[in-house]
């Protein structure tokens, strides 16, 4: 999944509640397995923007000593965990931190009105998917990023299987997906520290991918760190030319870069989304991504070596109000 800030794919789950307008703490989080606690953060701004948010904790848990799970937007700590961080961790915090320990199954604390992020990193695989995987040694657990239905009960496992809206295999999706000498993939811009960017609060502005969608990986997106401004995610019209395709003996490719939207249903196409971000969704529906036919603005792109990307992007404008690079293009490496 690619959307705001998080251009490249993302790392982790999202858990949606199953009704959004209950309100912060309306749902429990509990622990995956047994583990120590060894990170735990609070958070007070929005990531995206800076500005100012209401409270939210991120938890780092080490199941083995190569095996670890991450929860990360949690509205409310659990009072026996939040006094142990206010105690080792916390302002005028008097005691060592020597991490916490934790069951299978125990509550950590609670979630509402928005979505928890979820992940489960292997530290013993490496993804294959990364032409230079020390890129990413901004976020070293990205590499590492496994499937985690298989670290659940069983039972557990498939009651979200049968929740989850992506019906393709692999069911927790994709995020490595370089081919070197070819477009497909995440691309940083050059002398800007790859994955880590140059600035912390904007890491991502140089950040690049041409990538499948992640419900309807038919389909293409085109996300880039700065369109204008801020980052930003599109579908390409006609959904070509397909970035499997495009090599450094392809010349210019132009993308014009199209809105696009998630339907349920073939014949019934109902937006998957409701009012007030409700899911519009039941268990067993198919659902497609579908291109509007507004254009928001033109890519134009060129790989001048395998590992060597020239990128234009030029906001607001049509086709024919493009004719070729000029000198604001950028280069991009993996």
């Amino acid at each position: 999944m690619v959307i705001g800030a998080h251009v490249t794919p993302i790392d982790h789950m999202y858990l949606t509640p199953a009704d959004l307008s209950l309100g912060r703490d309306a749902y429990e989080v509990r622990a995956i397995q047994d583990g120590l606690i060894y990170n735990l953060q609070p958070r007070d701004i929005f990531v995206d923007t800076g500005e100012a948010n209401d409270r939210e904790w991120r938890l780092d848990i080490g199941h083995t000593c190569t095996f670890s799970s991450y929860i990360d937007l949690m509205t409310s700590l659990h009072p026996d965990l939040e006094r142990e961080w206010m105690e080792t961790l916390g302002p005028n915090s008097s005691k060592v931190w020597q991490g916490i320990e934790i069951d299978s199954g125990q509550l950590l604390g609670w979630i509402g009105a928005q979505t928890l992020d979820f992940g489960v990193y292997d530290y013993q695989v490496i993804l294959e998917g990364f032409v230079n995987p020390s890129t990413y040694d901004r976020e070293p657990w990205k590499i590492h990023t496994i499937d985690p239905f298989p670290h659940f009960p069983e039972d557990v496992s498939r009651e979200l299987l049968a929740k989850m809206l992506r019906t393709v295999e692999p069911r927790a999706g994709k995020i490595d997906h370089d081919i070197n000498g070819k477009l497909v993939g995440n691309w940083f811009q050059q002398s800007t520290n790859g994955y880590q960017g140059l600035e912390g609060s904007k890491y991502w502005d140089g950040h690049l991918a041409i990538v499948p969608d992640h419900i309807d990986p038919t389909q293409w997106r085109f996300s880039i760190g700065n369109f204008n401004g801020p980052a930003a995610q599109f579908g390409l019209k006609g959904n070509g030319p397909d970035p499997n395709d495009i090599t450094p003996e392809t010349g210019v490719t132009l993308y014009e870069l199209v809105e696009y939207q998630y339907l349920v249903g073939k014949e019934e196409r109902r937006p998957l989304w409701g009012a007030n971000s409700q899911l519009n969704w039941r268990s067993g529906e198919s659902i497609f991504a579908t291109n509007t036919d507004f254009v928001k603005g033109i890519a134009l792109l060129q790989m001048e070596d395998p590992q060597l990307l020239r990128v234009e992007v030029f906001p607001e404008k049509s086709a024919d109000q493009v004719s070729g690079f000029t000198n604001d293009s950028k280069l991009y490496i993996r």
